[in-house]
């Protein structure tokens, strides 16, 4: 399943020792209910990278934010320990998680019906990894991909003919 996932960061005044905050969301409900996480959710059926990653964030925050740049993408696999399988047999779930990097564009963070959403220093995040109280992989991923590179992507738009043959309408480069 494609998921979208976005890393928020919040530049903080210059006279704070922290410099950045990132915004979680305490997810409301499974298959992680009740851990903080990164702001996303389930890429639909015919938009953009940029499209599904600004509605996912507008949901779940209430927030105005713009597209940044592709900073990395995840292969999760979710299985129970007793039965997981090198094969995947006996996996629940299996996402592809595309991880974006959004900047606030309007408006203040508030609680949607995903659940709560907070602003944490990196300080903080550190202590919720200590306390198993943020998904691991999403940590993982703050980690890895907080100070990456944009990744190039392409948005590639296919249509069928009169004839059923497919054709090539348009052909570009994703927004960085």
């Amino acid at each position: 399943m494609p998921i979208v996932a976005a890393i928020i960061r919040r530049e903080r005044l210059p006279d704070n020792s922290n410099n950045a905050d990132f915004l979680l969301i305490r997810r409301n409900s499974s298959p992680y209910q009740g851990m903080w996480a990164l702001v996303g959710g389930k890429w639909d059926f015919g938009e953009t990278l940029a499209q599904a990653i600004v509605r996912e964030v507008e949901e779940e925050t209430g927030l105005e934010t713009a597209f940044v740049a592709l900073r990395g993408m995840v292969s999760e696999r979710l299985a129970s320990s007793e039965k997981a399988s090198s094969d995947g047999a006996d996996c629940p779930a299996h996402f592809v998680i595309f991880v974006c990097e959004l900047r606030v564009t309007a408006g203040t963070a508030q609680e949607q019906a995903e659940g709560e959403v907070v602003w944490f220093t990196t300080a903080e995040i550190e202590t919720l990894h200590r306390e198993q109280a943020i998904v691991p992989s999403d940590f993982a991923m703050l980690q890895q991909f907080t100070e990456t590179a944009a990744l190039p992507y392409s948005e590639a738009e296919m249509v069928i003919d009169a004839a059923g043959r497919p054709l090539l309408e348009r052909f570009e480069e994703g927004v960085r």
